[in-house]
């Protein structure tokens, strides 16, 4: 027993030891995903495209990368433990562990709370079938179910920018097609659907904590193709961004430049997806991968941190410390 409890305080130890030395991204950097050895591994970049560099190395799929607002840690998706499950490490790459202590669930699309201490995924019911979506602290105790949605799943949520909202897609409410872009208020429980006409095939939204603007895939009848739109968050100010894009669903695919200024998305070239940068304003386009399948899941600044103390104390106790506050 005496041993079992030293190894345990080790194991706890370690895993202190090693959020505390997380040391966070200095410069600017691009997550994203690429299938160019085999499988699907995380890699970053510049937001030029270059200094390309691997983060994981694992016979598994691993994906749907997200950095922590701090640039400490990076949040992905994988099914090394056998089911696609959350998994969380270093912004180097390293102390790579399950969000979760519990059973592996199917768990995906995840994203960060502005603070820092929660995230929102999806997970799937196994007796019903249907995915909805769950919040959680970033150690995966205190789990939350956080939409109610009978007969259609939920999918895609990313948190409003002033941590008051959450924004996410809700999948065959109308018929097997549709997909809405749905808000939650996170005090009082109150949904919102996104309501710009009877087209509704909206999914990939994209928060800008900028300017306060939601970038979406959207498929329009008379357009006959997918193109990337964005809009104010009360629905005006509608802009067609890109004219024609393919993407996978399911995938992420489309974030903002902290700034607010640029889109980057992933696109099919030639059979396979590449990632591009536009400028919203003038509509210049950079292509910025060209090795094998890329999906841009994130777009990192440490000039965007949102509060003023050095990243390296965001950890627990600092979360703490603001807690009271």
């Amino acid at each position: 027993m005496k041993l079992l409890y030293t190894f345990c305080l080790c194991c706890l130890s370690l895993g202190l030891l090693d959020s505390v030395s997380a040391k966070p991204l200095t410069t600017e950097k691009i997550i994203f995903s690429s299938h160019r050895n085999g499988n699907f591994e995380i890699y970053m970049m510049n937001p030029d495209g270059s200094q390309q560099v691997r983060l994981t190395n694992h016979r598994a799929d691993d994906f749907d990368p997200v950095c922590s607002p701090t640039g400490e840690e990076i949040l992905f998706v994988s099914d090394r433990g056998g089911e696609r499950d959350l998994y969380i490490m270093r912004a180097d790459g390293g102390g790579e562990r399950p969000v979760f202590r519990t059973a592996p669930a199917h768990r995906d699309d995840p994203a960060w709370s502005p603070d820092g201490k929660k995230i929102v995924y999806i997970q799937l019911d196994r007796e019903t079938k249907r995915k909805t979506v769950y919040t959680a602290k970033a150690d995966g105790t205190s789990v939350n179910r956080v939409v109610e949605i009978e007969k259609a799943d939920g999918e895609e949520p990313i948190w409003s920018p002033d941590g008051t909202e959450i924004a996410f897609v809700v999948r065959g409410e109308i018929h097997w097609t549709s997909r809405q872009i749905r808000f939650i208020n996170l005090k009082t429980d109150k949904q919102e659907t996104l309501q710009l006409d009877g087209h509704q095939r909206m999914w990939q939204p994209a928060w800008s904590s900028a300017n306060n603007k939601i970038a979406f895939v959207w498929r329009r009848p008379e357009l006959a193709q997918q193109s990337i739109f964005i809009v104010n968050r009360d629905g005006s100010g509608l802009q067609q961004i890109v004219d024609a894009i393919v993407v996978l669903i399911g995938t992420k695919a489309l974030t903002w430049s902290p700034s607010g200024d640029e889109l980057v998305y992933s696109q099919v070239i030639d059979g396979k997806f590449q990632i591009f940068k536009i400028n919203v304003e003038t509509r210049e386009i950079t292509q910025l991968t060209h090795d094998g399948s890329n999906y841009v899941s994130d777009w990192f600044d440490p000039l965007a941190l949102p509060v003023s103390p050095q990243p390296q104390l965001f950890t627990t106790t600092w979360g703490e410390i603001k807690s009271r506050d």
